[in-house]
């Protein structure tokens, strides 16, 4: 069963990853508004908390997206993240890529206003 509430899409761009004094780069193999799943052979520990920044270098000026996140999963091909805490700018670039890449801003709005009704009427 699909668990997914935010549609998820793909983009290739490099991540910086910051847990504690653990620190690596690794691949964005897609994201949502929710999180992100980075190609690595690094690892982890489930639940643990990382700093991710991921650098737009080819826009000018260049864009840079800061998510503290969550690991969610692993697989053999990377770790996959939650987002917690994003900054606003950060939020609108993301909310940005992801309305590009699906070709419907309405629908990703739509689904980050059911997620706060969510996860405030919890």
């Amino acid at each position: 069963m699909e668990k997914r509430r935010f549609s998820r899409v793909d983009f290739t761009v490099k991540a910086l990853v910051t847990a504690g004094t653990t620190v690596f780069r690794g691949e964005v193999d897609n994201l949502s508004l929710h999180g992100i799943f980075i190609k690595t052979d690094q690892r982890l520990p489930l639940g643990g908390t990382a700093e991710i920044t991921i650098g737009l270098a080819e826009v000018e000026p260049e864009i840079v997206i800061h998510v503290t996140a969550t690991v969610a999963r692993h697989t053999p091909e990377g770790i996959g993240f939650e987002f917690g805490k994003i900054d606003v700018d950060s939020f609108t670039h993301l909310r940005s890529i992801i309305s590009y890449r699906k070709g419907d801003a309405d629908i990703v709005m739509d689904e980050f206003i059911n997620y706060v009704e969510r996860k405030y009427s919890e």
